[in-house]
């Protein structure tokens, strides 16, 4: 695997490419925490501080906010795949973490500069949500508190027989709800599975995540990544890069519990506009030949 750093531009291939499309960087600053991996036009993040087991700390969280910031204009990628260095995959907020964090975990300074801290934290998951591009979690080892919503802020989640997710905040004399677990967690394994994680913050291992639907594969870990991988390759082929970033803004906005009315709304204005690109034109006539498309629009 060839790991991109600061400054190297993705060209896609030829059949990738509109001349309306700009190529951008994948990543425009230099990153200390995250290591990023571009084949063609599907990214792989890896959180990197496998000795801590990848556990979030402030540089490494101001490195995701910017990737996730950086993405909205990255038009050369069409999903992207998160996973863990190492045994982890994300253990949640470091808690031996000093400086600034440190204060935050302590209790100790202004007030403020603890909830500014907080919502910025909070502010990962709004823009990985935000975040055009369908988003892969691979779960290679432990998943708890921000790892936990790390994974349920992505679109789709696979995972190792060591997956393990918790949704430990309660088990720190806090709240079980934070970082955007009591917004995920219940729409992806019901209240009732929810409440049971969030009241308790007990463990659930892998073959109790895919029962209750957190993770929806249960894989060797050298089959992981590459199994994210076809499940990105799959979308790619079988949707325009329109379609596919236009499908994730109306997932984005129903399962927020919007009106029936409002959601059709949506996506009438959707299917209208992706029905006048060169794209949809492509798809019918591959369609008709039986034959895979071949996108043009990026």
């Amino acid at each position: 695997m060839v790991l991109l750093n600061v400054g190297r531009f993705y060209a896609p291939p030829a059949g990738l490419r509109s001349p309306r499309c700009r190529v951008l960087p994948v990543n425009c600053r230099p990153m200390e925490k995250l290591l990023y991996d571009q084949q063609g036009p599907i990214g792989i993040l890896t959180l990197n501080r496998p000795e801590r087991l990848n556990a979030i700390d402030h540089q490494m969280l101001r490195e995701l906010r910017a990737f996730f910031d950086e993405r909205h204009r990255d038009y050369a990628t069409r999903v992207i795949i998160i996973t863990g260095a190492g045994r982890g995959f994300c253990a949640g907020l470091d808690l031996k973490a000093g400086g600034e964090q440190g204060q935050w975990q302590a209790g100790v300074g202004p007030v403020q500069d603890s909830y500014t801290f907080q919502e910025d934290i909070a502010d990962l998951v709004v823009k990985m949500r935000r975040c055009p591009q369908p988003i892969i979690s691979c779960v290679n080892g432990a998943a708890t508190g921000g790892g936990l919503s790390i994974a349920i802020a992505s679109d789709i989640r696979i995972g190792t027989e060591m997956a393990r997710f918790a949704c430990s905040y309660v088990n720190l004399g806090l709240s079980g709800c934070d970082v955007g677990s009591s917004y995920h967690l219940p729409k992806i394994v019901g209240a009732a599975h929810a409440a049971d994680m969030i009241y308790s913050g007990r463990i659930v291992d892998a073959p109790e995540a895919k029962e209750m639907g957190l993770i929806t594969k249960i894989l060797p870990q050298d089959e992981l990544v590459p199994a994210a991988i076809a499940i990105a390759k799959q979308m790619i082929a079988r949707s325009s890069p329109l379609g596919l970033r236009l499908s994730k803004e109306v997932l984005n906005e129903t399962v927020t519990g919007i009106s029936l009315e409002n959601a059709l709304k949506l996506e009438n204005r959707n299917q209208i506009l992706a029905g006048r690109t060169a794209d949809s034109a492509e798809a019918i006539s591959a369609w008709a030949e039986k034959r895979d498309p071949v996108w043009r629009d990026a």
